[in-house]
């Protein structure tokens, strides 16, 4: 996807913000082509609101990180704890990406270890998914959606139907989806510190 297409796509994000929209492009145009982790903090901050809504909108939340790059190679981001996974690293635990026309039953078969549920996407491109499948225990189950919220949604559902565990690489972000988008067991599951301080952050 193009940066034109991306931002005629976005547009309607900007709406929402209580700043302007020259605004958030100048901060996100900023952070894209910086490395230094004061400007990067301090325009992340700024942008919240919009990557909050980028998440939550269907077509965009696929985008995220190539709309925000620095979360891949700027360290201390939600500053992050020493033995902590990074946002690529996680990405890797969450979702796998084939090219159309690859054999699911051979990723299957490569399979060595058991793991917990992850989205398996294949497309022409990871802009381009046109399927997603739940992979649990060696085995490949079709996402009615195909769309990233839609099949992420599926997947953290799955967890509940087989009764599975969360990644442990993943626990904070599913026990963060389960309490504050979910509204599941709120009080009752083991939160974080931060998922929790995040959580009354976003709610009140």
């Amino acid at each position: 996807m193009s940066g034109d297409q991306l931002s005629d796509d976005s547009a309607s994000l900007f709406q929402r913000l209580p700043w302007s929209e020259d605004e958030c492009k100048e901060a996100i145009s900023l952070m894209k082509h910086s490395a230094d982790e004061d400007i990067v903090k301090n325009k992340m901050k700024l942008t919240f609101d919009y990557r909050r809504n980028m998440i939550l909108d269907p077509q965009q939340s696929c985008n995220i990180l190539f709309e925000f790059p620095r979360f891949k190679d700027v360290k201390g981001l939600g500053r992050r704890k020493p033995g902590k996974v990074s946002a690529s690293q996680a990405e890797k635990h969450l979702v796998v990406f084939k090219k159309s026309g690859t054999s699911i039953q051979e990723h299957l078969d490569a399979i060595t270890t058991s793991s917990q549920p992850y989205l398996l996407a294949v497309g022409a491109r990871k802009n381009a998914v046109h399927q997603f499948f739940i992979v649990l225990n060696k085995n490949a189950i079709p996402c009615r959606s195909t769309s990233c919220l839609g099949a992420f949604d599926e997947l953290f559902k799955a967890h509940f139907v087989f009764g599975t565990s969360y990644n442990p690489m993943l626990r904070n972000m599913y026990t963060f989806i389960q309490t504050t988008v979910y509204n599941i067991d709120v009080g009752k599951v083991k939160e974080s510190p931060r998922v929790a301080e995040v959580r009354v952050r976003l709610l009140h």
